[in-house]
């Protein structure tokens, strides 16, 4: 599976990403996670499984949901409190709910 997280410049989610990561090791997913900023998603979003999206840049939920529909990929927007409070627990299981629902 994978993830990318895209927030404003792909840097300011590197420490939420560093959790997520912590987080697939422990419970030993084949997953992989990389933040990009909104504006490189087109170039990868093609080697994406599921686009999830920083609370920062809610306001592009829209553009990024419907680039991600053209290839068939879900995009999940992560509620502010989630984000804050690094419950990476809760993001992997809505991503295991979005990869079991296709």
């Amino acid at each position: 599976m994978k993830i990318i997280l895209c927030c404003s410049q792909g840097m300011s989610s590197s420490i939420f990403v560093r959790a997520m990561r912590q987080e697939i090791k422990k419970q030993n997913l084949d997953y992989t996670i990389a933040s990009i900023g909104i504006f490189e998603l087109s170039k990868y979003i093609d080697k994406a499984n599921i686009v999830l999206l920083a609370p920062q840049v809610k306001y592009a939920f829209k553009n990024i949901s419907e680039m991600s529909k053209a290839y068939n990929i879900p995009t999940v927007l992560i509620n502010e409190t989630d984000y804050g409070m690094m419950n990476v627990k809760k993001i992997l299981k809505i991503i295991r709910d979005e990869n079991n629902n296709k």
